[in-house]
């Protein structure tokens, strides 16, 4: 009995080797395909013909075709798909309509549409002389590699695993399934903002679902509540993804965001365009409307650094527990060689403390505060007018002056020494657009714009927009980085979002990435104090 289970384990160690060798195999592939690195660590090595030779990273293959393997358009170059549902298949002529074309004339199409599938041998000699499947040479873009057998193995087998597995959130095509979506609303929403998103989600996705009969998987919008401290979100959400699993999460709303984040960039779920003034740092799988208030902390250290006489001290004021924290930081890491002092207060500001702080500056400092509008008053109130000598610097977004037209949360004798940071579009040009371009579409479904809500609603309608032009190109190859990649391509449908300016392209994870300089005039009205800044 002994012998047999020795002789028993001794064959599953022999039946294991391959496994083993292949997820070796596996990992050298990605290292490759992703950051351009052999498995001794070594820089990969090629070059475009007629061009210098190249090392690294830029030789990797996701630089063209996508961490998704699906390709991309360079300017009138195509780069074709090579995840392995396709590239190991012969390649397909595109269907649907036949471009016109005079009598006696053939079309050519693109030669990756009409190759014989790839094998071990032809990718061989496709990545090391640029020789397609079908014999004809690839296009100068496309780089030749210097590669060993096993590194050309390896690639094949990173390519293969490209969309080899079911993405999770989308139900079995051939028996009717869905595609599920979800949208987080966190428990420190304002009622008032997360019933308008709830709303303008809602309709959106039903109208932009594909309907039955058009060939296409519906799309089904959960939402997700999360309760309680931000301890425990992250649990709450891996409980709903694992219930019902998500493709993708899209819009959602909340104060604080950081479990939020962590959560979507370590399962790797898009987490698409949240209603969130507080993003989370270093995103991959998720993309946002702006960087959150940390942009206006960037913003100010500009502004501070750029001034004739830089300031002797910066105070900034916020609350230890708000998103105002997050602000602080940016800008406390934008000037490291300028004094500083953090004054954060717990709870609400108490009148006493601000009047110990104002009686504490000097000229030459400069004040920042990151406050709530509560606690903003309570801040003036404190003192008439501000110390001499100072400047005065205020987060707008913090401040909520986006939803009112005039400053007059800003006491006039402090006005001449204060200037914020808006990064949004100025409230009435915006709202004209929000009527022309989201105002119809609106009452068609029996909701109303209103001043306090309509920068939640027009983010949250160019958020499903954007999506859904994604999840229609994707055409049926469901994959969460293919997704990513088309809305970074799918932009063009944020109409109605709160920001003047907006855009997205390869990598790029916030939509809206400046802001304005303003100041309250001498009428009460906000006004423009100098250009669009992009830190």
């Amino acid at each position: 009995m002994i012998r047999q289970l020795c002789v028993f384990l001794a064959l599953l160690v022999l039946l294991a080797r391959p496994v083993l060798g292949d997820d070796g195999l596996l990992a050298e592939g990605r290292r490759l395909y992703l950051e351009g690195q052999r498995a001794d660590g070594s820089p990969l090595e090629g070059w475009r013909p007629g061009g210098e030779r190249l090392r690294g990273r830029d030789m990797a293959c996701v630089q063209c075709h996508r961490r998704s393997g699906m390709g991309t358009v360079e300017g009138v170059v195509i780069v074709p798909p090579v995840a392995g549902l396709g590239l190991f298949s012969p390649g397909r002529p595109a269907s649907g309509h036949v471009p016109r074309r005079a009598a006696g004339m053939t079309l050519q199409d693109h030669a990756f549409r009409t190759r014989p599938a790839y094998d071990g041998a032809s990718l061989g000699r496709a990545l090391r002389e640029g020789i397609g499947a079908g014999g004809v040479p690839f296009e100068p873009l496309m780089p030749r590699y210097t590669l060993s057998d096993r590194e050309i193995a390896a690639l094949s087998a990173w390519m293969r695993s490209l969309g080899s597995t079911p993405a999770p959130g989308v139900d079995d095509a051939a028996s009717g399934g869905t595609l599920h979506l979800a949208t987080v609303i966190a428990p420190d929403a304002d009622p008032r903002q997360r019933d308008a998103m709830r709303a303008v989600l809602q309709h959106c996705v039903a109208q932009r679902s594909p309907q039955p009969g058009s060939g296409r998987q519906p799309w089904q919008l959960d939402e997700w509540q999360l309760e309680g401290p931000q301890e425990g979100w992250r649990a709450q959400l891996a409980e709903h993804m694992r219930s019902q699993p998500a493709f993708a999460l899209l819009a959602g709303v909340g104060r604080e965001w950081q479990p939020i984040h962590d959560f979507c960039e370590a399962e790797g779920v898009p987490c698409l365009f949240p209603n969130t003034d507080a993003a989370g740092p270093a995103p991959y799988a998720s993309i946002y409307l702006w960087p959150g208030v940390a942009l206006e902390g960037a913003v100010m250290a500009r502004q501070l650094a750029e001034q004739a006489r830089p300031p002797r001290r910066v105070v900034q004021v916020f609350a230890q527990r708000d998103i105002g924290r997050f602000g602080a930081a940016a800008l406390t890491a934008a000037l490291p060689g300028v004094k500083q002092l953090d004054a954060g207060f717990a709870g609400s500001l108490d009148e006493s403390r601000a009047r110990k702080l104002l009686a504490s500056l000097k000229a030459g400092d400069a004040l920042v505060l990151w406050l709530a509008p509560a606690d903003l008053r309570r801040f003036f109130a404190a003192r008439p007018t501000p110390p001499a000598g100072i400047s005065v610097l205020l987060s707008g977004t913090l401040a909520e002056l986006d939803r009112a037209s005039d400053g007059a949360l800003i006491p006039p004798a402090w006005r001449p020494a204060l200037r914020f940071t808006y990064p949004f579009e100025l409230p009435d040009e915006r709202l004209a657009r929000m009527v022309f371009n989201l105002g119809g579409w609106m009452s068609g479904h029996g909701l109303a714009l209103a001043r306090d809500t309509e920068r939640i609603q027009g983010n949250t309608y160019s958020a499903c927009e954007v999506t859904a032009r994604a999840l229609y190109t994707m055409a049926g190859r469901h994959s969460r980085d293919y997704l990513l990649e088309l809305v970074e391509d799918s932009y063009a449908g944020a109409v109605a979002t709160a920001f003047p300016r907006f855009t997205l392209g390869p990598g790029q994870r916030f939509g809206s990435k400046g802001a304005y300089w303003m100041r309250v005039g001498s009428s009460g009205r906000l006004e423009v104090d100098g250009d669009w800044i992009v830190p």
